[in-house]
């Protein structure tokens, strides 16, 4: 009768070659690399809809500085002074 050895599983596997490596590479770059892509993309198109919107609060804020002095001059020509406020005070 043959002497039986036990079977014993390997304590380390071997490290993964040639197509296994091309393999794990590629699902890390899917599992990282689109979400990561994916995320710059979105951030550039943040901030251009960003920096549209600021040109436009500074458009309305110098449109409001105007409707101001037009109105302060109209004020001005009504009441035939200089400042405005001076009619109020004694």
């Amino acid at each position: 009768m043959p002497l039986q050895t036990p079977f014993v599983a390997p304590a380390f596997v071997g490290m993964p070659g040639g197509i296994e490596l091309a393999i794990i590479l590629l699902i890390a770059v899917v599992v990282f690399g689109i979400p990561l892509l994916l995320l710059l993309g979105g951030g550039g198109f943040v901030l251009s809809r960003l920096s549209d919107r600021d040109e436009r609060i500074e458009e309305l804020e110098r449109e409001v500085a105007t409707l101001r002095e037009e109105l302060d001059a109209e004020r001005d020509d009504a009441d035939g002074s200089d400042d405005p406020r001076s009619g109020d005070e004694p």
